[in-house]
C-alpha cells in the first residue's frame, strides 16, 4: 500500500514537472491593441500596437465586408504595424470590420477586431486646389478636384460616371475685407464644372479691398465634408483695374 502511494506522489511530480517544461498555450501570447482603421484619399490602412516581445512577432490582418460573409486576409506575416487595405474596399460606402492576430514562434494570438469603418463616412479627402484671377471687375475663382484613391489607383473625381460617393457642391467662402460671403457651387452645373475643376466668378464692388478666398467640398452622403483648402488673398485697387482693361474698356476716375 504504502509502495503504491509513493508510486502515485511520484507520478504526480513528474507531471507537474512535465506541465511547467511543456510550450505555452495560445492564452500565452499577447493580442494586438489599439487597432484602428485611417484613410486619405479613400485610401484605408489599418494600425495597431503591440507590446515589446523577446521574438519578433509577426501579423495577419484580415478584412470583411458588409454584404460578403468571410473575412479576407489583407495581409500575412508581416512584421511592421500597419496594413494597405485598398484592395479590398470595393465600395467606399460600405461597412467593413478588420481583424488582427499576432504570432510569436509557432503560437499565436486570439484576434482584435475594430470598430465599423465607412471609408466615405469616416475617411479624410484633400482639400480642394485653388486659383484666383483678376478679370476687369470680377474675380475668378478656379476650383480643382481633390485626387481621389480607390482600390489603390489614383485619379481624377469623373462626376459624369456613376460613382458611390463624390463631392456634390462645393463651399467657397469670399472673404472681403472683414465680411465673408459663402457661395455655393454644384458640380453637377456643366458651365461651371467639368472633370478636372470648377469656376466661380464673384463680382467686385469695393476697389482698394483685399479679396481672401477659400474652400471645401461637401460629399453626397452624411453631409461629410473634405478638409478646408488654405486661404488665398488678391488685391483688388484702381490701377488693378486699369491694367486689366487695357484696350478693353474705358476706366474714369471721379476728380
Amino acid at each position: 500500500m504504502a509502495f503504491l502511494v509513493l508510486l502515485t506522489l511520484a507520478m504526480q511530480g513528474v507531471s507537474r514537472a512535465e506541465m511547467g517544461t511543456a510550450d505555452p498555450g495560445p492564452s500565452s501570447v499577447p493580442i494586438p491593441t489599439n487597432v484602428t482603421i485611417e484613410s486619405y484619399n479613400m485610401k484605408p490602412i489599418v494600425y495597431w500596437e503591440y507590446q515589446i516581445m523577446p521574438q519578433v512577432p509577426v501579423f495577419t490582418v484580415e478584412v470583411k465586408t458588409y454584404g460578403y460573409g468571410d473575412w479576407i486576409v489583407a495581409c500575412t506575416n508581416i512584421s511592421h504595424r500597419y496594413c494597405n487595405i485598398s484592395d479590398h474596399v470595393n465600395d467606399p460606402l460600405n461597412s467593413l470590420w478588420v481583424r488582427v492576430k499576432a504570432r510569436v514562434g509557432q503560437k499565436e494570438s486570439a484576434y482584435a477586431k475594430s470598430e465599423e469603418f465607412t471609408v466615405c463616412q469616416h475617411g479624410k479627402i484633400e482639400p480642394p486646389k485653388l486659383g484666383i484671377r483678376k478679370e476687369e471687375k470680377q474675380i475668378t475663382i478656379d476650383i480643382f478636384h481633390p485626387s481621389v484613391f480607390v482600390n489603390g489607383e489614383g485619379q481624377e473625381v469623373d462626376y459624369y460616371d456613376e460613382i458611390t460617393c463624390y463631392i456634390i457642391v462645393y463651399n467657397v467662402y469670399v472673404r472681403v475685407n472683414k465680411s465673408e460671403i459663402l457661395y455655393k457651387v454644384s458640380t453637377k452645373m456643366e458651365d461651371d464644372c467639368n472633370e478636372i475643376q470648377c469656376q466661380l466668378t464673384v463680382p467686385v464692388p469695393s476697389l482698394n479691398s483685399q479679396y481672401c478666398v477659400s474652400a471645401e467640398g461637401v460629399l453626397n452622403v452624411w453631409g461629410v465634408t473634405t478638409e478646408k483648402s488654405e486661404e488665398i488673398c488678391v488685391t483688388i485697387s484702381n490701377s488693378s483695374i486699369k491694367d486689366l482693361c487695357g484696350k478693353k474698356c474705358h476706366y474714369r476716375d471721379k476728380t
